[in-house]
């Protein structure tokens, strides 16, 4: 019985004790940057636990600084607590400031031990200042929870900073993040992604590009696309739904012994609509119903390639590919050929069962 009250006694200790400590730091955890002409512009999200009901919990801040290593000591002389970015869940970066440039961001501020490497980095198409400030309107601080659904219901590739430093600094590969915007009705979502080149914001893709480009990179995605189809004059709609992909990426030279590489795409997927021309209970219908389905496929993902070939980004890993089969690569002379490189894309889908015609 001593025992157990001793227990108890240290429980509420510790618990009394975290209580203490969370009174007395400030916890950033959403962090965005800007630039203007001359600095850099910082705005932090973090929780008041000291304040009372009536009052706002949620509390901005915005610093301006020359490096991001000063924000610490720059936030601190607003704040009658330490600042601490040990909780610190998203970093948004506005577009202007992403497109002149983050190198200098993520050396100074974003490498650092206190972080963790779950952090979800995105590119906001407004000021990262004002998404803050229309985000903190809601009284919440769950912003990782809204991109991270967002992510899940668009079926977009894995993006945290672990995956960002992979491909900021690997060879043979782009660093790419969630962009995204408060719409018409002031609700968040993401808005496709953003590709970097280097440090620089170059490209953002759409979303039906992005699906195709999580199918490019992911096994399992299940992302909806809708494409039109025509056959004999006959047109139509049909919607699928992602279930399992792999794909198979073989790098040889042709005839001429130019450099090009195959694309292979093994895709099992679900049909919820297709034109009432098409009777699935017909064999040759059902063939045709997947041809026509492989040729959009085919389409979307050669228009999707030659879009990041143009624009001289690489966010699949076109490069790290190629280096893994080709023992004299040589990063710069691969991405001299880049944009000229043929891809050839084969289309393999399998129907794994459909909806209501319509």
């Amino acid at each position: 019985m001593i025992l157990f009250l001793i227990s108890i006694c240290l429980v509420s200790l510790l618990g009394c004790t975290r209580m203490r400590t969370i009174d007395k730091v400030t916890m950033v955890h959403v962090f965005g940057f800007d630039k203007d002409d001359k600095q850099l512009i910082g705005t932090a999200l973090f929780p008041n636990y000291t304040k009372s009901k009536d009052t706002d919990n949620i509390q901005l801040l915005t610093e301006k600084a020359v490096a991001g290593n000063l924000f610490y000591q720059e936030l601190n002389k607003h704040t009658d607590t330490p600042v601490k970015f040990a909780k610190l869940r998203v970093i948004v970066f506005g577009k202007k400031y992403a497109e002149s440039g983050i190198g200098d961001m993520v050396e100074r501020f974003i490498i650092n031990p206190e972080l963790g490497t779950r952090i979800q980095l995105v590119v906001s198409e407004q000021s990262a200042e004002d998404t803050l400030h229309e985000f903190r309107k809601g009284d919440s601080l769950n912003l990782l929870d809204i991109i991270q659904h967002n992510i899940t219901r668009q079926y977009l590739p894995e993006m945290n900073l672990h995956y960002f430093l992979n491909h900021f600094y690997g060879q043979g590969m782009d660093a790419f993040v969630p962009m995204i915007l408060f719409d018409d009705q002031k609700k968040l979502m993401v808005d496709g992604i953003g590709i970097f080149k280097d440090d620089k914001l170059k490209l953002k893709i759409n979303e039906e590009q992005t699906i195709l480009f999580s199918i490019l990179k992911n096994r399992r995605v299940e992302g909806t696309l809708k494409m039109d189809v025509e056959h004999m004059s006959k047109k139509g709609i049909v919607i699928t739904r992602g279930y399992k992909n792999s794909q198979k990426w073989e790098f040889k030279k042709n005839n001429l012994n130019q450099p090009e590489l195959n694309l292979t795409l093994n895709l099992q997927w679900t049909v919820s609509q297709y034109p009432n021309w098409i009777k699935l209970s017909n064999e040759k219908d059902k063939e045709l119903l997947i041809k026509l389905i492989k040729v959009e496929v085919k389409k979307m993902a050669e228009e999707l390639l030659m879009t990041l070939k143009e624009n001289e980004v690489d966010p699949i890993g076109i490069g790290n590919i190629v280096r893994s089969q080709m023992r004299d690569w040589d990063e710069k002379e691969f991405y001299e050929r880049y944009p000229s490189l043929p891809i050839n894309v084969e289309v393999h889908l399998e129907i794994m069962n459909t909806g209501l015609d319509v």
